[in-house]
This record gives structure tokens, C-alpha cells and sequence, in this order.
């Protein structure tokens, strides 16, 4: 008996040395997933104050919301974050759900793929002014480049105070659905849908309520992200057609999210009548939008151009303040300093022209004017970048400059002077160096990808975005004695006295094939001018330094926690003992009978 008692004792103690080690097997399989960012907008104060009085958008009460996205990273969960940053009140999303987007623009979602949103446990959550909160892990597969839908009810008006305005399309349902349920959470379509956007001059901006980020879960160190972030010059596809261009070509492991924001500043936060639309200060939302972004490893900023514009405006430039280029320049520095405080990369794209832009305020044009000194500037600041050691690289924007004018844009590139057309955005996009992500190959060009050729030479083009057409018009010729002679000769069928005639030619007519650019850009017609060729332009490529960092968030103890394994352990080792427990006691009745 003494004997048998030993071996318990001996049970007993591997156990308990075991269960410390089956609590670091469930250590080991949470590191095995991590969360990565695959969707994002920076969240601003959308309300317009006008005196005392401070004026929003509502959602009217039984009101539902589905905002249309796509995704750059695929993943086998979705988690969503939401925002009352600037809400002066607590608001209650009733009930929450997320689809596959059906059709572009139409808030529809594919049936049967509705998948509830819950927090806690709970369809319904509560976010307190000034908060933001994480729903629930959701079980939605992704894929990279896929559009997916939002959709959320809210039993009580609410007003939106907490928005981003990119990257998105959202659209509010109204209307009492069959059955008196006035929920279209999980309606394929939405009754009456009203996009909620905010016009300003010929840019439209997509309002974005609550939502500001989407994770998906990967296997972990598989997969790094791109933040995009900066000011309106921004505001676009550039940082889509960048994911869509490594995506197709291959590339998986990168996505690519843009946190710009209308109006923005580096050295400070938004002034005016619109200035909360502007967004806080870029060095002082860097942290929330860049460094604490899940999984980033680079960082692309393109900001400044505000910093020096809004102080030379009318109806600025009396109340922002005033800050030199050295002051901008040490803004740059800090947030280089920060960046590669985490071992993150960070490129500056260099400043873009803008002579033409005249800023429209409220209907009137003229309330900044190009002038000479504004632009010997912004050239210092792109020397700075160009030149510091202190940075990872640069983007070198000189090559959309009208070929007439290196301090304007091509006339097609932009709507107003500085801001982008989406077929400068293509541009763009491919004069960011894929090295800078750590790809090692030639990629299609996104230009290639979408059969459109931003630096066409010798005619004008017509670029419808939704259904691309390229229209040729032949160049009117300055001598009006020249002429273009062409003739035909007409086939002879009966008569052999017919005779050849003339025709002028019209100029050939070219339509590229069908593309579809994302589903939230809105149909635009540009038009491109005779410009030069620049595909011998190409930006500097700078070493690429592969710092030892992996940012990761911590997985909800419900995803991954390792008890399977820890619970597998504990038995294999209790079916081990107890065999060997039994083998001994039959050896010691055995040993006693032959006694």
C-alpha cells in the first residue's frame, strides 16, 4: 500500500507540474492569430457650428444606416470598432450586422449572407460620449479587395457628431418594413436609401457615422499594415489603387488603409465655420490613427500644404497660427521620431502643385491665391524630404505637374487645382515604389490594370469612371491651307462609270475594356490634356530597412485560448499514468500470488 500511495503522491505532482504548462500552450495559441487592420477612416467632429449653435446630420428614430467598403486584407473574422469621440451624449445602435455587398451604390447586401454584429453578448450597446468600443469577433470570412456592408438600426433619433469622411459610401433607409419591424439589418435592400455626404464645391466627401475601423483576423506575422494619412490631397483612391495593385500582382501579405482627412494640418487643428470637419492637429491624431493602427508596419504622410495655405488665407489667416517651414520641418522630425520609436517605416510624399487652386469658401472662390512665397515654401519643405536622413524615403509628386507649369497640375489631374480627379489618383498610386513594402518584383501598374493611361499624349481623353470610354479629337491644324486628303475607292459592282469620292476622316475612336473602379467613388468626367510622357520618370527608391517589430492586438479570450490543447495534454498524461499505475499493480498481485 505504502508503494501504491508513492505513485499517487507522484500522479498528483505531475499534474500540477503539467497545468502551468497546459496555461503556456494556451499562451501559444493566442500568439497564433493576431488581428490586422483591413478597413479605416479617421473619425472627425461632423458638426458645422454656426454661432452658438451647433448643427448636425440625424438619423431619424427606427432609422437604418448601411455603409458600403471594401476591405484590403482577407481574413477568417471581422471585429469592428466604433466612435462617440465627439458626441455630447451617449448613443445606442440598437442592432448591428455585416453582408456582402451586392451592386455598388445600391445599400444592398447578397442574401443570406447577413452575419449580427453583438457586443458582449448583446445585439444592442450603448457607447458613452467621448468613448469607442470594439463589437464582439465576428465569424465573416474576407477576401482582399472585397466590398462588404454595415448596416445599423437605431430605435432612437441620433444625431451624427462622430464621422469619418472617406473610404466609404453610407447610405440611411427610411420606411416601416413588412411585419412592422423597422429594422433593415437584414433586409437584401433598404427602403427609400439617402446617401449621407457633404458636398463642397466639386468634391464630394462620403460620411461615415461611428464606424472608424475594421479588423480581420490572420495567422500571426503573416500579414503588415500600410497607413496612408494626411491632409485632402489625400481624400481619394490613391491608397486603393496601391492595395489593388499588390494584390493582384501576387502580393497578399500587405494591407493598405488611409486615415487623410479633408483640410488637414500637421501643426494644427481645424479653424472656421468648418473647422471641425478639418480634424485635430496630424501630429497630435498620429497616435490613434497611425502608431496604434493594428499590425502597421509603414507609414506614408502627406501633409503641410494647409499649414502654410491657411495662414495666407482671407478667412483664416487672421486666427490660425503661424508657423514656419523650420516649424513644419521639426513637426516631420517628431513624427519620424515616434514612428521608429515601434520600428515602423516612414515615407513623405513631397509636396504636390497647386497653383490655380483658389480654396471655395462657402460659394466665393479666391480665398487663397498662389503667390511666389507660399511656393518657395512648400519647395523648401519638398528639398527637406528629399534630402533628410532621417526618413525612410519619398515619394516624388513632380510628375503630375502640367508639363506648361511645374507649380500646376495637369489640368486633368485635378478639379480645382489641388485636389486629385481619381485618374490622378491611378497616377499616384504608381509613383509610390512598391520596395517601399518590401516587394521585390515588377508589379502591373494600376494604370495597366485599369486600361487607362494617365499621361496620354497627342489627344484629349474623356473618362467616364464608372464606364470608361477614351475619345479621341483630332488636332486642329493652324494652317487653314493644310489639309488632310484621304481618299477611298468605291468597290464597282454594275456601273463602270462610277467614280472614286472623298471623305474627310473623322478622327479613329478608341474604347478601352470595361473597369470597375471602387464602388464609392462617384461618377466623374475629366477630361485629360495633351501632356507630356513622364514613363521615364521614375521616383527615388530608397534601402529598405526591415526593423524587428510586429504590432498585435490582444485576442479575446473566447478566440484561440488553447484549452483543447491544454485539455488534450492533461489527458494523454492521466491515460499514461494510469496505465502505469495499473501495469505496476498487476505486477505487484501477480508477484504476491506467486509468493
Amino acid at each position: 500500500m505504502k508503494k501504491i500511495s508513492g505513485i499517487a503522491s507522484f500522479i498528483l505532482a505531475l499534474i500540477l507540474l503539467v497545468l502551468p504548462v497546459a496555461d503556456g500552450f494556451s499562451f501559444t495559441a493566442n500568439a497564433a492569430s493576431e488581428w490586422v487592420c483591413a478597413w479605416a477612416t479617421s473619425i472627425v467632429d461632423s458638426s458645422i457650428s454656426i454661432a452658438s449653435l451647433s448643427v448636425q446630420d440625424i438619423i431619424p428614430s427606427d432609422g437604418t444606416i448601411r455603409i458600403e467598403f471594401k476591405v484590403t486584407a482577407g481574413g477568417e473574422k471581422l471585429r469592428f470598432k466604433f466612435s462617440n469621440e465627439h458626441g455630447s451624449a451617449p448613443i445606442t445602435i440598437s442592432e448591428a450586422t455585416v453582408g456582402r455587398t451586392l451592386g455598388s451604390g445600391e445599400a444592398s447586401v447578397e442574401r443570406n449572407t447577413f452575419c449580427a454584429i453583438t457586443f458582449g453578448g448583446n445585439k444592442s450597446v450603448s457607447i458613452p460620449k467621448g468613448e469607442t468600443l470594439w463589437s464582439d469577433p465576428v465569424d465573416f470570412k474576407t477576401e482582399a479587395l472585397e466590398a462588404i456592408s454595415v448596416s445599423l438600426y437605431f430605435e432612437n433619433t441620433t444625431y451624427i457628431t462622430s464621422a469619418g469622411l472617406s473610404n466609404a459610401r453610407t447610405f440611411l433607409g427610411l420606411g416601416t418594413l413588412v411585419g412592422n419591424h423597422p429594422s433593415h439589418c437584414y433586409n437584401p435592400k433598404i427602403t427609400l436609401p439617402r446617401e449621407i455626404n457633404i458636398v463642397a464645391d466639386t468634391i464630394t466627401y462620403h460620411t461615415t457615422p461611428f464606424l472608424c475601423q475594421v479588423d480581420t483576423l490572420v495567422p500571426a506575422g503573416t500579414k503588415d499594415v500600410a497607413v496612408f494619412i494626411g491632409d485632402s490631397t489625400l481624400v481619394n483612391d490613391t491608397y486603393y489603387y496601391f492595395a489593388e495593385k499588390l494584390v493582384k500582382g501576387g502580393i497578399d501579405n500587405i494591407s493598405v488603409v488611409n486615415q487623410a482627412v479633408i483640410g488637414n494640418k500637421l501643426l494644427s487643428d481645424g479653424t472656421g465655420l468648418v473647422g471641425k470637419l478639418y480634424g485635430k492637429a496630424l501630429i497630435d491624431r498620429f497616435e490613434r490613427d497611425a502608431l496604434n493602427i493594428s499590425g502597421v508596419k509603414y507609414i506614408f504622410v502627406k501633409i503641410g500644404l494647409n499649414d502654410i495655405l491657411h495662414q495666407f488665407s482671407k478667412s483664416m489667416g487672421s486666427v490660425v497660427p503661424h508657423y514656419s517651414t523650420d516649424d513644419i520641418i521639426d513637426g516631420y522630425k517628431d513624427l519620424i521620431k515616434r514612428a521608429h520609436a515601434k520600428g515602423i517605416k516612414i515615407y513623405f510624399f513631397t509636396k504636390s502643385p497647386w497653383k490655380g487652386y483658389e480654396r471655395a469658401f462657402l460659394g466665393q472662390t479666391g480665398d487663397v491665391v498662389w503667390n511666389k512665397e507660399m511656393q518657395d515654401m512648400c519647395d523648401e519643405l519638398t528639398r527637406w524630404i528629399k534630402k533628410n536622413i532621417y526618413a525612410d524615403g519619398y515619394i516624388d509628386c513632380s510628375p503630375l505637374a502640367n508639363p506648361a507649369d511645374p507649380y500646376a497640375l495637369c489640368p486633368s489631374f485635378t478639379p480645382d487645382g489641388a485636389h486629385l480627379t481619381p485618374i490622378a489618383s491611378v497616377a499616384l498610386a504608381d509613383l509610390i515604389p512598391v520596395s517601399l513594402v518590401g516587394v521585390d518584383k515588377e508589379l502591373k501598374t494600376s494604370a495597366k490594370l485599369h486600361r487607362v493611361d494617365p499621361y496620354k499624349e497627342k489627344k484629349q481623353i474623356i473618362y467616364d469612371m464608372e464606364h470608361p470610354e477614351e475619345k479621341t479629337t483630332a488636332k486642329k491644324e493652324e494652317a487653314t491651307t493644310a489639309k488632310r486628303e484621304e481618299s477611298t475607292t468605291a468597290k464597282r459592282e454594275e456601273s463602270t462609270t462610277a467614280s472614286s469620292q472623298e471623305s474627310t476622316t473623322k478622327a479613329p475612336v478608341y474604347t478601352p475594356e470595361t473597369t470597375t473602379f471602387p464602388n464609392y467613388i462617384p461618377q466623374e468626367i475629366v477630361t485629360v490634356p495633351v501632356i507630356g510622357d513622364v514613363s521615364a520618370t521614375k521616383p527615388s527608391e530608397t534601402p529598405v530597412v526591415n526593423p524587428n517589430y510586429n504590432i498585435t492586438d490582444n485576442i479575446p479570450d473566447e478566440i484561440g485560448n488553447g484549452t483543447p490543447i491544454a485539455f488534450l495534454l492533461i489527458l494523454f498524461l492521466v491515460v499514461i499514468v494510469s496505465g502505469a499505475v495499473l501495469f505496476l499493480t498487476m505486477g505487484r498481485k501477480n508477484s504476491e500470488e506467486f509468493q
